[in-house]
């Protein structure tokens, strides 16, 4: 029987990926959720939202004016489920503060205080507020410079006449970045106010002379695009310092208004945007204003004066300590160390595992790729502690590590400076594999130690983020190691193969993990156990979904936990009946990647930074290393099965639907494997 391909059943990238945003505001919307973590989530929905702006809208818009049709379709349906997830949004927050107010914590507007309140208010508007506020002239009139408008940035367009009868005038600021959003109202336990309210309130003391006729709040997102020239620079960190400079001054995508906003003051804000744009010979793709009720960002909410009550948020988690006062190079020498964060400290192991090479004296050198690190980084200052005393410190910084250029930029100039050699990525491609490799003279022997991890070597992620790490004295695995640190710090390029079964992206890590899909079908034809079990972040690449479909009609049993974009549609008859989809979203990001094939009996695992998606097989320096040793097996059986038996998990369905098996009965997976 011929395969059949599902190029024509496929789940749209962009819609799969608000299905996700939807899936994590559903947790905002469970009143079963603390309420100080409903308004965690909230705020992560509106920082998903805003990131999906500045990474994809703009592409969607110009695609649907260069090809019409089809595209026009896409770019209307992605729209449409944007305002979708904003109206639910406002419904949630609107729920979330009356929660709030049955503890005690009150948003008031100007017109519910007190005269007294509004006094005081005003008094520290005038003290506080105004002194720093500047506002500019919103205006097509020729001569008149154009107000910059920050990206995220929160501004008051103020519409004022110079006297009665005479036509109106738009003035806008900034709200102040130094003051809350949330300011409490004076002699009133748990009632705060949002700062535009008293703004909106007192604008005719920033206009004295004249006659305010109203005041609106809005919100301007910027495209996230970081072109980098590099002859302007004569390097890649100046060029890439360069850009993030830039990209301040990028078009504005999305302008976020307040419903009360008239049809007209959103056009000439819209306008002034064009005009900067034109001027800096850049396009906007932005036509039009998007309306929100109520709060504009939702994460403000957060800073909710709430009471000191365990109640309101997930209870602690105490994380078990692998390694303690003893030495990870002396655990290692016992063989290999899986761990599974944050249930196992990060910092008490992969944190511990720089610190205590950087103080070793028996330590002669440190390799690392660092791709987000995060701000204070103990694993950095370890780097410099070991290169200043005299180690060996090689690192490869990702320099284009979406929205973490800045951070890259100031490590990687403060590496430089302690000595460490440092190489900044590799043209045309991402370094997004997280491995480390540190070696040790003992005795007469040289012992090289890996650390492969499926996420960043950020303490601050490795709290919040479920993620894998595997610690390692194999040979074998060292040497998979040495031929990739080679490649990317002497040949600036990544191998073309890795060695002992690791898979390294972009050439090698594809065609390895079709070639393990195959061998799963060749042994379902032979009546063999054939069975393909992954946990990733995302699924977006369709040879990779064709290979899982082909698998499924040889008889293959394919169970895909993703957390987030899934373009695969499983249960189509004939194409994907025997896939299985599944999301869990939960306290903790779901970030570790398992890769399992059951081999005919005799399983084979991988783990490492790779998830399926196109930019990590074609685009990206990834890397996935094979896992030996039956108690890792089972570690990771345990996991897996966790994630597949989570009571709380949502099942792709085949209409390209969600829903959420909500078995009560079943631990969810955080909670089972803590």
């Amino acid at each position: 029987m011929p395969t059949i391909l599902s190029d024509d059943v496929e789940i749209d990238l962009e819609l799969s990926l608000l299905a996700f945003q939807s899936r994590v505001l559903a947790l905002a919307e469970d009143h079963a959720v603390p309420l100080l973590e409903r308004l965690r989530f909230l705020g992560i929905v509106t920082s998903n939202i805003d990131e999906l702006y500045m990474v994809r809208m703009a592409e969607l818009r110009r695609a649907a004016v260069d090809e019409a049709g089809q595209a026009t379709e896409r770019l209307l349906a992605v729209e449409r489920g944007i305002d979708a997830l904003i109206v639910r949004q406002s419904r949630c927050a609107t729920e979330c503060l009356r929660e709030a107010a049955r503890v005690g914590v009150r948003l008031l507007s100007w017109r519910e205080l007190t005269v007294d309140e509004q006094h005081l208010l005003r008094v520290q508007y005038l003290e506080d507020i105004q002194p720093d506020l500047r506002p500019l002239a919103i205006t097509l009139s020729p001569g008149h410079p154009l107000p910059h408008l920050p990206h995220l940035g929160l501004f008051l367009a103020v519409l004022f006449r110079r006297a009665e009868g005479e036509r109106l005038h738009l003035a806008e600021h900034d709200l102040p970045v130094d003051m809350p959003r949330l300011l409490a109202v004076p002699d009133r336990v748990g009632a705060v106010i949002a700062i535009e309210e008293v703004l909106r309130a007192n604008a005719h003391l920033l206009h004295p002379g004249t006659i305010v006729d109203s005041a609106y709040l809005f919100r301007v997102t910027r495209g996230g695009d970081l072109p980098i020239m590099d002859d302007e620079t004569g390097s890649v960190l100046g060029a890439v310092a360069l850009a993030t400079e830039r990209r301040v001054h990028n078009p504005a995508v999305r302008v976020e208004v307040e419903r009360s906003m008239p049809d007209a003051v959103g056009a000439l804000i819209l306008d002034t945007l064009r005009r900067e744009a034109i001027g800096r010979d850049m396009e906007l793709t932005v036509e039009s204003v998007q309306h929100v009720d109520g709060l504009l960002d939702l994460r403000c909410l957060q800073s909710l004066p709430l009471p000191d009550d365990h109640a309101l948020e997930f209870p602690p988690m105490t994380a078990r300590l692998p390694v303690g006062e003893r030495s990870i190079f002396a655990l290692l020498r016992d063989g290999d160390l899986l761990l599974h964060h944050p249930f196992d400290a990060f910092d008490d192991s992969v944190v511990r595992f720089f610190q205590q090479a950087a103080a070793d004296p028996a330590v002669t050198s440190i390799k690392a790729t660092l791709y987000r690190v995060g701000n204070p980084s103990p694993i950095v200052d370890a780097l410099v502690q070991a290169a200043s005393s005299g180690k060996r410190v090689a690192v490869i910084v990702e320099l284009k590590a979406r929205f973490d250029e800045v951070h890259n930029v100031q490590w990687s100039r403060a590496l430089e400076a302690a000595g460490v050699d440092v190489t900044y990525g590799i043209a045309g491609l991402k370094v997004h594999a997280k491995v480390a490799m540190v070696t040790r003279l003992e005795g007469d022997t040289t012992v090289r130690y890996v650390h492969v991890g499926t996420g960043n070597y950020n303490p601050r992620s490795g709290r919040q983020y479920t993620d894998l790490s595997l610690f390692s004295a194999r040979t074998d695995l060292a040497d998979a190691m040495d031929v990739l640190f080679a490649g990317l710090t002497e040949r600036h390029a990544p191998p073309t193969a890795l060695p002992h079964g690791a898979l390294v992206a972009p050439q090698q890590l594809l065609t390895g993990l079709l070639e393990r899909i195959e061998r799963e079908i060749q042994h379902a034809k032979a009546g063999a156990p054939a069975r393909i079990t992954i946990k990733i972040n995302g699924l977006g690449d369709r040879e990779m979904v064709h290979a899982f479909e082909r698998a499924s009609q040889a008889g293959v049993e394919v169970d895909l936990i993703v957390r987030g974009i899934c373009i695969l549609r499983p249960g189509v008859p004939g194409v994907s009946d025997r896939i299985r989809v599944i999301s869990v979203v939960g306290r903790l990001l779901e970030h570790s990647r398992i890769y399992r094939f059951e081999n005919g009996g005799e399983p084979e695992y991988l783990l490492g930074s790779s998830d399926l998606r196109s930019r990590n097989l074609r685009r990206r320096v990834e890397v996935l290393v094979p896992v030996p040793g039956a108690s890792c097996h089972a570690r990771l059986d345990a996991i897996l099965e966790a994630y597949l038996r989570d009571g709380t998990a949502w099942e792709l369905q085949a209409d390209g639907e969600y829903r959420q098996t909500r078995d009560r009965g079943t631990p969810p997976a955080q909670v089972a494997l803590a």
